[in-house]
C-alpha cells in the first residue's frame, strides 16, 4: 500500500497559495522574479516549515493555516511540488 494517500504536494500547493489573500501578493511577486520557481519554493516553504512571512513572524490564525497545509502535505516535501506549474497559476492572468 502506498503512503501517498490524497493530493500530491503540487496539488496541495496549488489549490491553497494562489487563493488565499494574505499570502498570494507575495507569493505572485517572487513567482515574477523567478521564472525557475526557486524563489516562489523558498517563500513557501519559509511559511510552511519555519513559520515566517518574508522574515515576519506568522499570527495564531496563519499557523493554523500552515498546520492544516502540512496535514494536507501528509510529511511530504515541498522539494517535489512543481513549481513552475504553481508559477503558471499565481500569473496567469497578469499579462
Amino acid at each position: 500500500m502506498s503512503d501517498a494517500v490524497g493530493p500530491s504536494p503540487t496539488e496541495v500547493i496549488i489549490s491553497w497559495i494562489p487563493y488565499d489573500a494574505r499570502f498570494r501578493d507575495s507569493a505572485v511577486r517572487h513567482a515574477l522574479d523567478d521564472h525557475s520557481g526557486q524563489r516562489l519554493f523558498v517563500y513557501v516553504d519559509n511559511l510552511v516549515n519555519r513559520d515566517n512571512d518574508d522574515g515576519r513572524a506568522l499570527g495564531d490564525f496563519d499557523l493554523r493555516t500552515m498546520d492544516a497545509v502540512r496535514a494536507d502535505l501528509n510529511r511530504r516535501s515541498l522539494g517535489s511540488v512543481d513549481w513552475r506549474r504553481i508559477r503558471a497559476k499565481l500569473i496567469e492572468g497578469l499579462h
